[in-house]
């Protein structure tokens, strides 16, 4: 099966993508302080949040019709969304020049750095977008490259100047803005190649893109509320030099997401075509191999809390120990989210993508909520209880919506 081999491909290109920073952790840890490690964990929130703004989750728009659109018709929609990409940049780029004016610092991060992060952003989502056309072409090899040598630009020009310039925390957003900017000019330059864009205004592919997007920014936003805000609350309520050893206990249970993620990858063009002509056999495969990752996903949230406790006392430095006490709960998390993901591209093949921004907004309002409650009575175990608790809430309200919408034979195998 295509969509199986393809995951092995991209599960592989992930691993190597995501263990390059993860291996990094002892450097990290031996030359950050868990302040700096504190705030570069926040400017790494603070970019998914503009993220959220900015990008709309806008790459959704070429997912969801790169099998309904002809070529033409499909280098016209990338232009709009090109073209609504440049405006949005612009826009918030104009609200960080504003906020960088009346305060030195944002979250303990200095305004300076805030006015890059719209730029780092636009770029950002370029890179996703020739990504989601890599995925559709089925070019598996091409799209782990790509994201293997992007990380390594990335990381490598962190390092650089973090060892030789002993810049601290600011090597990250450094290496973050040299890498996004070489491949988002690339991106560019290779869909523009292959006769994926053509910048022509069309008013009523914009339309359609901001019909489908604009109801994801809720949607967006509230998931990184679920995924970022404990640290904001963590910081306020506890220390700074808490966020950093919490921040690494999240990065060994967010690993979950690795296997989640490569496997979304390979599932998404798979699923849509499927769909686009359904049938009852057809719907009986999807849902086979929806149970077999549920499974597959809780299994390896196990193993990963195993291993981390094994490993944290070698891998990381001293003052970062503690950091083994987050790994459980922020890893059975993200496997609940890893659940709420195979049922969201229902809610994008039926058009109903208003109702993802209702259903991950009350989680996030539920994430606030517990974080500030959990927190005062836990400590920051308390942050990744309100992380799961929320993830829960959101694949329930999902798993709900699918059900009532796009009707699947979940009993009947």
């Amino acid at each position: 099966m295509k969509v199986v081999k393809n995951s092995i491909i991209y599960l592989g290109g992930t691993i190597l993508n995501k263990a390059i920073p993860f291996l990094l952790l002892p450097i990290l840890t031996a030359h950050l302080a868990t302040d700096e490690f504190g705030i570069m964990s926040i400017y790494l929130m603070m970019i998914s949040f503009f993220s959220a703004f900015i990008g709309m989750a806008i790459h959704t728009n070429v997912a969801k019709n790169f099998f309904k659109y002809a070529k033409e018709q499909l280098s016209i929609m990338i232009g709009n969304i090109i073209l609504v990409l440049l405006s949005t940049t612009i826009f918030y780029f104009l609200i960080s020049l504003v906020l960088s004016f009346c305060y030195t610092e944002l979250f303990s991060v200095p305004s300076i750095w805030v006015l890059i992060i719209p730029i780092i952003s636009f770029m950002q989502m370029i890179t996703s977008i020739n990504l989601t056309i890599l995925r559709n072409e089925g070019k598996a090899m091409l799209y782990g490259v790509f994201e293997i040598v992007n990380t390594l630009i990335n990381i490598g020009v962190a390092l650089i100047v973090l060892l030789y310039f002993d810049m601290g925390w600011i090597s990250r957003p450094i290496g973050i803005i040299s890498a996004f900017s070489i491949f988002g000019i690339f991106s560019i330059l290779y869909m523009n190649k292959n006769g994926y864009i053509r910048l022509k205004y069309n008013r009523d592919e914009t339309k359609k893109i901001l019909n489908l997007s604009v109801p994801l920014i809720p949607h967006v936003v509230g998931a990184i509320i679920i995924g970022l805000s404990d640290r904001f609350f963590i910081e306020e309520m506890i220390s700074i030099e808490m966020v950093g050893i919490y921040s690494v206990g999240y990065m060994f249970g967010q690993v979950v997401m690795i296997f989640t993620e490569a496997f979304i990858m390979a599932w998404s063009p798979w699923f849509y075509k499927m769909l686009s002509e359904p049938s009852e056999s057809k719907k009986r495969i999807i849902v086979k191999y929806s149970y077999l990752y549920i499974v597959g996903v809780f299994a390896i949230a196990i193993l990963i809390s195993v291993f981390a406790k094994l490993i944290i006392p070698y891998f990381v430095d001293e003052q970062y120990h503690g950091s083994v006490e987050y790994v459980f709960w922020i890893a059975i998390g993200y496997a609940i989210h890893g659940v709420y993901k195979i049922f969201f591209p229902y809610i994008v093949h039926v058009s109903k993508t208003a109702f993802l921004g209702i259903s991950t907004m009350v989680a996030a309002i539920l994430n606030l909520i517990f974080n500030y409650f959990l927190i005062a009575k836990y400590g920051a175990i308390g942050a990744a209880y309100a992380t799961a608790i929320a993830f829960l809430v959101s694949a329930i309200l999902v798993i709900w919506y699918q059900n009532k919408h796009y009707k699947m034979p979940w009993l009947k195998l």
